[in-house]
């Protein structure tokens, strides 16, 4: 496959993402109301604590995701001289493995948490071990899914999985609307429904892959041992980046209730949340380059890290068009959203964590390329070590009378130091240079966000704090935003194809539609 059709499919698949995106979003807002007054607040947070159980004790299957398609890509990536059936059977036994000891952990510490611990009348016990034993029986076929829906990722068919993600969502929606109108015992009614959504997913993987790669997902048993230990180490050390992620922001919340209460944790909650959405939007381009990155390392290695310093200004420019009109009206924003009961301190905490993605995702290819080395294990600590770190300092400075919103301007300098630490271990395992990195990457990201903070900070002072006004002004600021990323953010050879698809998909039509009206 060439550079150009490579890149074609990149954007493609981001696309067709982003379409996947907007609509799951709409929908699952939907069925979060209707779900509500459907089976009640106590039984919908009933479900939610208990499914959170499962949810947790599935962390090492979350992380092996990720492994599933680095390594699936990685051996498409090798061509002729991969064997990705090998890979894939390996991966399968493990995810098999995990499938069962999850079921036999949540099995015996679930049942003993709900009958003991769980805080709910005693007639609600019955019901909560039914979600559970349903909750650990769809996420164990889930589990098993992984290996095909990382190789259908490492194929790049996200077309495929963002049908089967929309029709499931649409399918959650049409449950719920037909269980308000059900009687009977509608938690019961509702878990059920949700396991159904759930297997469906895995089932229509299972039958993609029979019919598409039937090659690759036939059954041979894999002897060699080492296959076996090279995947568990990798998904490993993926398991404790994702643990330290998780106890940085779980251990942040803990440290601001105990210093400040829970009115600054619901602020820290409000801007996390406004922090995930915007994060979602770059999250997905860069995931429809990663198996291009993977599939590259070893065969293409120039091919790899141009898409790195590629994905990185990308993501980080992405982010811009997000988050920069948010902090120029974030005070409005948050007014329209939450009324005139926003919690103390909310405003700068969601200012410093849009920063801080704004941060991050100048290394937005960075664990991609690391990951597809198979060598992660300095870097998953580094990065969990500088993370955790985190939670100690903010302490301390809590102690010694600091400001609640110390803590978001230490994680936005901690990741800076994370971009840092992981440039120097990109040094080290590929051919990453930090000129070329500077060059395509720091300086038309940073000069495009130079330049629209410059235009936009006096074009905000004539704006009042009105609703319409708001509205405008946001308008106004993605479009100077996009202006700015185009005529900053982009090199002369993508400036040109940009202009060239005005011209043959917009400008081209203007001509006839003027002989049509004479």
């Amino acid at each position: 496959m060439s550079d150009n059709s490579a890149n074609k499919r990149i954007a493609i698949n981001a696309a067709v993402l982003y379409i996947k995106l907007i609509i799951t979003i709409v929908v699952n807002f939907t069925v979060a109301r209707l779900v509500l007054d459907a089976i009640g607040a106590s039984d919908y947070g009933l479900y939610n604590v208990v499914g959170g159980i499962v949810a947790m004790l599935n962390i090492l299957g979350s992380s092996m995701v990720a492994t599933s398609y680095r390594y699936m890509a990685v051996e498409i990536g090798k061509g002729s001289e991969g064997n990705p059936n090998k890979v894939y059977n390996t991966i399968f036994i493990i995810h098999a493995a995990i499938a069962v000891l999850l079921l036999l952990i949540g099995e015996t510490l679930g049942i003993f948490y709900v009958e003991n611990y769980l805080n709910v009348d005693s007639e609600k016990i019955p019901d909560a071990l039914f979600v559970l034993h349903l909750s650990l029986l769809t996420t164990a076929f889930a589990v098993i899914a992984v290996p095909m829906h990382g190789l259908i990722i490492a194929r790049e068919k996200f077309l495929f999985t963002s049908v089967v993600e929309i029709l499931s969502v649409l399918m959650k929606l049409g449950f719920i609307t037909a269980l308000m109108f059900m009687t009977g015992n509608r938690l019961r009614i509702y878990a059920v429904m949700l396991a159904i959504i759930q297997l469906a997913s895995p089932v229509a993987y299972q039958i993609y892959c029979t019919i598409k790669d039937r090659e690759v997902v036939i059954w041979n048993f894999n002897h060699n041992k080492e296959d076996y230990k090279g995947v568990i180490g990798f998904a490993w050390w993926m398991f404790v980046g994702t643990t330290a992620v998780m106890g940085r922001t779980q251990g942040a919340a803990m440290i601001i209730n105990l210093f400040f209460g829970t009115i600054l944790n619901a602020a820290f909650g409000l801007a996390n949340q406004v922090n995930s959405a915007v994060v979602q939007f770059t999250s997905t381009l860069r995931q429809a380059a990663i198996p291009q990155i993977m599939k590259n390392q070893n065969g293409n290695e120039k091919r790899s890290l141009s898409l790195v310093y590629a994905m990185s200004r990308y993501s980080y420019l992405a982010m811009n068009i997000m988050a920069i009109p948010l902090l120029f009206c974030m005070e409005d924003v948050l007014d329209l959203w939450l009324g005139k009961n926003i919690p103390e301190y909310t405003i700068i905490f969601v200012i410093f964590m849009l920063i801080n993605g704004m941060v991050s995702n100048l290394g937005a290819g960075f664990d991609a390329s690391i990951q597809a080395t198979g060598k992660v294990k300095k870097n998953q600590m580094g990065y969990s070590l500088i993370g955790l770190s985190l939670l100690p300092i903010i302490f301390i400075l809590y102690k010694l009378g600091c400001p609640p919103y110390i803590n978001v301007i230490v994680m936005v300098l901690l990741t800076i130091a994370t971009l840092v630490f992981q440039i120097y271990i990109m040094k080290e395992l590929t051919s990453f240079s930090i000129s070329e990195y500077i060059k395509q990457t720091l300086i038309p990201s940073l000069s495009s966000t130079a330049a629209v903070v410059l235009m936009l900070l006096p074009i905000r002072y004539f704006f009042p704090h009105t609703m319409v006004a708001t509205f405008l002004f946001l308008g106004v600021s993605v479009v100077f935003t996009v202006l700015t990323i185009f005529y900053f953010g982009m090199n002369k050879n993508e400036q040109t194809i940009i202009k060239n698809l005005i011209r043959t998909k917009v400008l081209k039509k203007v001509p006839i539609q003027n002989k049509v009206n004479n």
